[in-house]
């Protein structure tokens, strides 16, 4: 699929250590593909890529720019907030994605009658959790680029033409503007858009060499970073930062209010990752010690889940992620009950406002087709009482 815009990027003076792509899929239409079955592929690729190019270059390479299609849009997203990676992500171009949802995706419909992942339906629990607290978060610069006429890009009919357009980025409704008709699967690689994304992220400085990133520091109530050139960014309640909102050399913390933010420096161009904090005037902890609880075990489900988390201190903020990794305080913020779609390891952490943390609640939820076949098999059919034979191993494919 992109090896047209690999030939085009060299062209445009790129190199071939400057490009990769990642594909992804599953062996079975039945076990469509899904942003968080695909969350883990992109982590390794990215992480490998830094990898490689760190002992290629002898300096370390702590950014990189990516350019989604399609799900890939909202794979990237999911995988920039729940793995905390907004910082190693300098600017993401998002081409025809689903932020708002797609019209072939329903919430009623699975296996062989689901034509698109099960999570991007219009409305979705799923998208709800993804744009809330902000759609572009961080420092990473956005663009995105799509249709927008309504008609060339059938996927995005009226009223969803918009659905590719994320608030706080620089959107490109390609078609709309220029009066073409590239469809789905041409808008990211023809000359024309290519230009508009080359020239785009021609715009964006480059980190300095050799730079490193800034680090938050925080004594008291008072919050800033370790570079003298360096700024806070940060928001309150749940919201996360971004580079619209005012640049600070020092926050105070408010008595009470939750508050996520990062660093960043116009020098060196790089920011820290996103971290919270909760001041809280007088905090007396409580005797006990600080602990998590949920209201699922781990286990196979036939059917996609609501999973509710609870501190024992009420004065806690419960931090989690589906992609199996330690949780850190920058990682999706608990609100309401997680939403769960797909056969995922949950992990979550409550941090109290003196910095004390819970042990890490691990959930490995197995949602799992094979497990309602196993449920309704005809053989069961015939006599009730025979045991469900499932094994617990979910066909994720490739």
């Amino acid at each position: 699929f992109w090896v047209p815009a690999r030939a085009y990027f060299k062209e445009q003076g790129y190199s071939g250590d400057e490009l990769w792509a990642l594909s992804y899929g599953w062996n079975s239409v039945r076990y469509l593909d899904s942003n968080d079955l695909s969350v883990e592929s992109l982590e390794r690729i990215v992480n490998s890529v830094q990898n490689y190019l760190t002992q290629l270059t002898g300096r370390k390479i702590h950014q990189v720019d990516l350019i989604g299609h399609s799900l890939g849009v909202t794979l990237t997203r999911q995988w920039m907030k729940q793995t905390n990676s907004y910082h190693k992500v300098r600017s993401f171009i998002a081409t025809a994605g689903a932020n708002d949802g797609v019209w072939t995706a329903w919430d009623d419909s699975w296996a062989q009658q689901r034509p698109v992942s099960w999570e991007l339906f219009p409305g979705s629990p799923w998208l709800k959790q993804l744009n809330r607290g902000g759609q572009t978060p961080g420092a990473t610069h956005y663009m995105t680029l799509y249709d927008g006429s309504g008609w060339a890009d059938v996927l995005f009919p009226p009223p969803n033409e918009d659905s590719g357009a994320l608030e706080g980025a620089y959107n490109l409704p390609y078609n709309r503007v220029h009066g073409t008709h590239y469809d789905h699967l041409m808008i990211p690689r023809v000359p024309e858009t290519m230009d508009a994304m080359i020239e785009w992220l021609g715009e964006r400085g480059e980190p300095l060499p050799k730079a490193e990133p800034p680090r938050l520091l925080m004594e008291g109530d008072q919050l800033w970073t370790d570079q003298a050139d360096a700024v806070v960014y940060c928001a309150l309640d749940g919201r996360s930062p971004d580079r619209s909102m005012d640049a600070q050399k020092r926050w105070k913390l408010q008595p009470g209010r939750l508050t996520t933010c990062f660093a960043w420096n116009p020098v060196s161009l790089l920011p820290s990752p996103l971290q919270r904090y909760k001041h809280v005037l007088d905090y007396q902890p409580p005797a006990e010690p600080l602990s998590i609880s949920s209201s699922h075990e781990s286990g196979p489900y036939p059917y996609k889940q609501l999973v509710e988390l609870k501190a024992n201190d009420p004065q806690a903020y419960i931090v989690y992620n589906t992609a199996g990794l330690p949780p850190e305080s920058g990682q999706p913020l608990y609100s309401e009950p997680v939403y769960i779609p797909a056969p995922v390891k949950l992990r979550a952490m409550a941090i109290a406002p003196d910095g004390r943390r819970s042990e890490v609640l691990e959930l490995d939820l197995d949602i799992s087709m094979e497990l309602v076949e196993a449920q309704t098999a005809l053989e069961r059919q015939f006599d009730p009482g025979e045991p469900v034979k499932y094994e617990g191993r979910r066909k994720k494919g490739n």
